[in-house]
């Protein structure tokens, strides 16, 4: 259970944290404080919100700052909605970009401040605007920036240049510290800076941890020893580069970082400086022309070619040739037939990956001992390094670049290496048992290795330090520092801390964050030091010491290590713990501190950290001696304990708590040991939560939507239907959404009832306020106007008192109301000009609506023309404002040709005049008219508009194209050719022109006009296909179409037969280009050539006997017809003699009588 204890601390903590802000939606978190920062560099803070009901709307945010000299008043910097957001002290900054903000996402931003000044310092608020009806959370949050002073200081010793030989070492070295009162590490970097390059690159750095790591290009180098990163003292870092290359030339400068943890325990830069460079020349060495081709031979000697497991296996590697002195060449050592290592021709050494690592761990090493000969060996060998081994070499060739091109190779002869195992192994054994030092020997060494104190006893937050003596040292010496946890008696070693030969420290993983360090203040004595130990520090800790030799060539060798171990407990352990850490206003709490260990005296101190405090208040101090010291209000705390056999138990009772008792809680005891207090050791943190109680507030309002009428008074009304406490008071806001836009607040009233004028309406002095009987809140709008339109909300907020007397506010309550406001009914009418309107091209075209009727006697009229073409949308050509301003649309084409215009004749009559019409013009024009009227205040407002039609037809007028219009007679014999002319009279050299001959059957009107040849104005010449359709003849391959000359179109017509008969026509196609297209712009028919195919006559006999035949056929008709005749003649004759007798005798009328009466009748 007390292992589990401080993980059930920790999620209490957790879980409060959640039930704290459970009760909010909206959330504004800012990057906790204090924060250092230094003078003349920069800051970056960060701020984002949640909550809001949509995640993907953009928020807004602004920061402001408060400074210490004045701690009440807010200084505007900066907000992503305002551009003129900025105080004086900070506009100039923003302006010129020192102090910005970026914009993360929708609901984050980076605060940058690019170079703070020594005014920069104060507490620093990031706010956001709400942007939705209903207020639920924290809409703001404060940190704390401390601005300090800039104490860095780098500076390089030595010369400012140097110039040295290819294989040369350099040695440089870097002078840095800080001065700062906070607790700061430096981070050390050393900089190539090639001739002919654009940037640096890192050498070798050593980072705020101590730990060392090579730059990319030069790892190779560092991995195989010659670059080498040493920090001799408190503030001098030395690097040594061995057998410099061409390419090592150039500047060579230190960079000092200054770094500082923040209370997000992130660690962040504050301050850089760089030295002044070192220039480095590097010169090639000179080799002498080849003279031609040399021999080269290569031999391996052995030194003993079987071993036992632990030995070392040396061979040797010799390269005789007979080239000129100072040739390159490399050298490789081959084990079955994988190369082991190789030695380049500058002696850079390369180890495969088989052996990378027991090289780095020093037990492969290979070195030049002289100039053609070569060594490696291996210590101590295993049982896998047996195999055949041999020696290859090759010659090496540099051009005047310093690159090398490798010649043939050459191989020695084998050696076949066998190694044994063994059963015996070197194994230290400890002693745990004894409590005074103990030594262990070692036959091979004369190094001793002792722990000073065996068992340890440290107070939990006091600061453990070991002591690890040696003794018999012959070279130089690392060590390393192992702890293991008491948890796990038989579980490895963890690395804590580690001292290199050459004096670089480097942490473990599990300590990388500690405050931990190894020092060597004598040569026989290693120092562990770790500050503030914790319960998880007890355990078994090791040390474990390394003797180096340094050879002849400057490698180091690990020659022997020793450890000794001994454990370390805790003295005393406490934990804070509680039955409950959330309570409501008015509510008891009861916190438990348990303080585990020996019986000792200790001095309890309750303190506590309220939200955005940067320090905790002291409540209490109980003595080791029992006397009790109060250091705030002790009327609401009562303290007790009690006494167990191995746990004193001290309560902490909150007898009525409210806001002021919330915050984070803490027991701290100091043991009381030989006349003095030991360290204080902190109990984990216990987080109480105050809530206040759950509102019940229950509002009423007006019905929505309200529909009124512009210039009446509005009244709405908001009241409390239920409330939490009858005692309750109330805060009133009446906020207005307009258009789209944000809330914005018209009028609010606060608990104490004193109203205070918002923005929107306020400044109009129509809006007012007040409180009915029965907790009613009446809003009143005078003189409604159009733009009052929108949503209103009443928000409300109710206040309770806590036991301090002190008011605090429940979350509030809203309620919305629609108002919709009815403009001034509009009786506007217009006339328009009569449609549809047909008109010729190029004239001058006028239309014109009128007012006839107007709403009011002192309207003002706006009037917009629109124009729709056929298959497009309404496009506006001229807008007239009513103040008479006059824009210029696109729409038709119309404004850019500059061919319209617009006036406003008497009687409020509007006139479009199109000059020089287009056939394009053509379309639906509209007249829309909006009448303006002002109201009282002098404010102008539009209603509902009116609009009149009117249909433009621009026609097209044909006047310069003519064709011959003269009937023809033609008659040709069957079998011979046709020919049919089509003249244009007149017509428009710029004109193209297309051509149809038509042919009809004679003397029938209903026949159809046949198309026979068709000839298009782009020059195509076309034969329809249905002339079978009217009985011709296979016509088609008997026409012949010609044009002579350009108004001249002749049709011949080859072989006629009788079917061809008939009536032929042309008809002409006039096209004009217009606007880069050719348009049909008239058309003219010809007049009709009648075509009679007759037979041939064969010979004269035919032609007389077809002569005889027609006079026989005359006489055969002629004379019967004359012999009728005659007959009816005598045959009247007499009937009219017979008549004239009877007449004498009877006196009888006649039908001559009738028609010719007597004189005396």
């Amino acid at each position: 259970m007390g292992c589990l204890q401080p993980y059930i601390t920790g999620i209490l903590f957790f879980l409060s944290g959640l039930i704290q802000w459970g009760g909010a939606r909206v959330l504004v978190e800012l990057q906790s404080g204090p924060l250092h920062r230094v003078i003349g560099y920069p800051i970056s803070i960060s701020c984002n919100v949640s909550g809001f009901s949509n995640p993907s709307a953009q928020q807004d945010f602004r920061f402001s700052v408060y400074k210490p000299e004045k701690p009440t008043q807010e200084i505007q910097i900066i907000s992503t909605d305002d551009k003129n957001y900025a105080m004086a002290v900070y506009g100039a900054r923003v302006r010129e970009g020192v102090i910005t903000l970026e914009r993360l996402s929708v609901t984050s931003v980076l605060f940058h401040v690019k170079s703070l000044v020594d005014g920069d310092e104060g507490e620093y608020e990031c706010h956001t605007p709400n942007s939705e009806a209903v207020y639920d959370g924290t809409y703001n949050a404060k940190t704390t920036l401390k601005v300090i002073g800039d104490t860095l200081t780098a500076s390089s010793t030595g010369p400012a240049s140097f110039s040295l030989s290819e294989g040369d070492d350099l040695t440089l070295q870097c002078l840095a510290s800080s001065n700062t009162f906070q607790h700061t590490h430096l981070s050390i970097t050393w900089y190539h800076h090639g001739d002919r390059e654009a940037s640096p690159h890192p050498i070798i750095s050593l980072d705020r941890d101590l730990k060392v790591s090579p730059g990319q290009r030069f790892e190779g180098r560092y991995q195989a020893g010659f670059i080498v990163l040493d920090k001799l003292e408190e503030a001098t870092y030395r690097l040594k580069m061995a057998r410099i290359e061409l390419s090592d030339a150039g500047r060579i400068s230190c960079q000092a970082q200054e770094w500082i943890q923040d209370p997000d325990r992130s660690w962040y830069p504050i301050a850089q400086k760089d030295t002044q460079p070192t220039t480095l020349e590097v010169k090639a060495i000179v080799v002498a022309p080849d003279q031609g081709s040399s021999s080269m031979v290569v031999s391996m000697t052995v030194h003993k070619t079987h071993l036992q497991e632990g030995e070392e296996l040396s061979l040797q590697c010799i390269v005789n040739t007979q080239g000129p002195v100072g040739q390159f060449f490399s050298v490789a050592w081959v084990k079955d037939n994988q190369e082991l290592a190789h030695i380049g021709p500058t002696g850079v050494l390369s180890v495969g990956p088989k052996y990378g690592g027991r090289e780095r761990g020093g037990e492969l090493r290979a070195v030049r001992t002289r100039e053609k000969t070569h060594l490696l060996t291996l210590q101590p060998v295993r049982t896998q390094d047996q195999g055949v081994y041999h020696c290859r070499a090759w010659p090496e060739e540099r051009d005047g670049n310093g690159v090398f091109t490798q010649g043939s190779t050459q191989d020695s002869t084998t050696e076949t290496i066998t190694i044994t195992a063994t059963g015996d192994s070197w194994v230290i054994k400890m002693s745990h048992q004894a409590l005074t030092p103990s030594f262990c020997l070692s036959s091979e060494s004369g190094l001793t290795v002792a722990m000073e104190t065996q068992q340890v006893s440290v107070d939990e937050g006091d600061a453990l330090q070991l002591t690890c003596r040696v003794s018999g040292v012959k070279g130089q010496l690392s060590i390393t520092w192992q702890h293991r946890s008491a948890s796990m008696a038989t579980g490895p070693f963890s690395d804590v801390i580690s001292l290199s030969r050459v004096g670089v420290m480097e942490l473990g993983a599990e300590f990388g964050k500690r405050n931990v360090r190894t020092m060597r203040p004598m040569a026989d004595i290693f120092t562990l030091e770790l500050g503030e130990v914790t319960p998880s520090d007890a355990g078994a800790y090791q040390c474990t010491v390394s003797e180096w030799t340094t050879e002849a060539n400057g490698n180091g060798k690990k020659t022997h290590s020793q450890s000794q171990d001994c454990s370390v407990e805790s003295l005393l352990s406490v934990y804070l713990s509680s039955r409950g850490v959330q309570v409501t206003v008015g509510g008891e709490v009861e916190l438990v501190c348990r303080v585990q260990g020996p019986s000792l005296p200790v001095t309890v101190t309750w303190s506590l950290q309220r939200e955005g405090q940067s320090a905790p208040d002291n409540i209490l101090t109980l003595s080791y001696t029992g006397d009790i010291t109060w250091s705030g209000d002790q009327s609401n705390y009562q303290l007790r304990a009690t006494t167990g056999k191995k746990e004193v138990r001290y309560y902490l009772r909150i007898i009525k708590a409210s806001h002021k008792e919330a915050g984070r809680y803490q027991c701290v005891i100091s043991v009381f040991l030989q006349g003095r207090h030991r360290k204080p050791q902190n109990s984990n943190a216990l987080g109480v939560l105050v809530q206040n109680p759950k509102g019940v507030l229950t509002l009423s309002s007006s019905s929505s939507p309200l529909d009124k009428s512009v210039k009446t008074d509005i009244q709405m009304e908001c009241f409390v239907a239920k409330a939490t406490s009858n005692s309750s008071r109330f805060a009133v806001s009446w906020l207005a959404q307009k258009n789209g836009e944000g809330n914005k607040t018209v009028l609010s009233s606060d608990r104490d009832a004193v109203i205070t004028l918002g923005l929107g309406l306020g400044t109009e002095q129509r809006i007012s306020m007040r409180r009915r009987e029965g907790r009613s809140f009446e809003l009143t709008i005078r003189q409604a106007r159009s733009w009052d339109n929108g949503m209103y909300y009443c928000v409300v907020e109710e206040w309770l008192q806590d036991p301090h007397g002190q008011w605090y506010k429940l979350p509030p309550s809203s309620a919305a109301m629609e108002l919709r406001l009815k403009e001034t009914e509009s009786v506007l009418t217009l006339s328009s000009s009569p449609s549809p309107l047909d008109q010729s091209v190029n004239t001058d075209i006028q239309m014109e609506c009128s007012v006839v009727k107007p709403t009011a006697n002192s309207s003002l009229f706006a009037v917009i023309w629109l124009a729709q073409k056929k298959g497009e949308g309404n496009q506006t050509i001229l807008h007239s404002y009513h103040d008479a301003v006059v824009t210029v649309g696109q729409g038709a084409g119309l404004g850019g040709e500059q061919r319209i215009s617009m006036r406003r004749r008497e009687g409020q009559r509007f006139e479009l005049t199109i000059r020089q019409a287009r056939s394009w013009d053509s379309g639906m024009y509209y007249c829309v008219v909006e009448e303006w009227l002002q109201d009282p205040l002098g404010r102008w407002y539009k209603l509902l508009p009116s609009s009149a039609a009117m249909e433009l037809r621009v026609l097209q007028t044909v006047t310069d194209l003519s064709v011959n219009q003269t009937d023809l007679e033609m008659e040709v014999k069957e079998g011979e050719g046709a020919e049919l002319t089509c003249a244009l009279t007149s017509g428009d050299p710029a004109s193209l022109y297309s051509l149809t001959w038509f042919y009809m059957r004679r003397g029938s009107s209903s026949s159809l006009r046949v198309p026979l040849v068709i000839l298009g104005h782009d020059g195509v010449l076309k034969y329809p296909e249905d002339q079978d359709n009217q009985g011709l003849q296979d016509q088609k391959g008997r026409l012949i179409f010609s044009r002579p000359t350009r108004g001249t179109f002749l049709l011949g017509l080859q072989r006629a037969l009788q079917g061809d008969s008939g009536v032929y026509q042309c008809q002409v196609d006039q096209y004009k280009l217009i606007h880069s297209n050719w348009e049909l712009s008239a058309t003219n028919q010809s007049g009709t050539t009648n075509l009679t195919v007759r037979r041939p006559i064969e010979d004269v006999s035919e032609l007389l006997s077809e002569r005889g035949f027609v006079t026989e056929l005359v006489l055969g008709i002629f004379i019967p017809l004359v012999c009728i005749l005659a007959i009816l003649v005598v045959v009247l004759s007499i009937k009219l003699k017979r008549q004239g007798s009877a007449g004498n005798k009877k006196q009888a009328k006649s039908l001559w009588l009738e028609f010719n009466p007597r004189p005396e009748d």
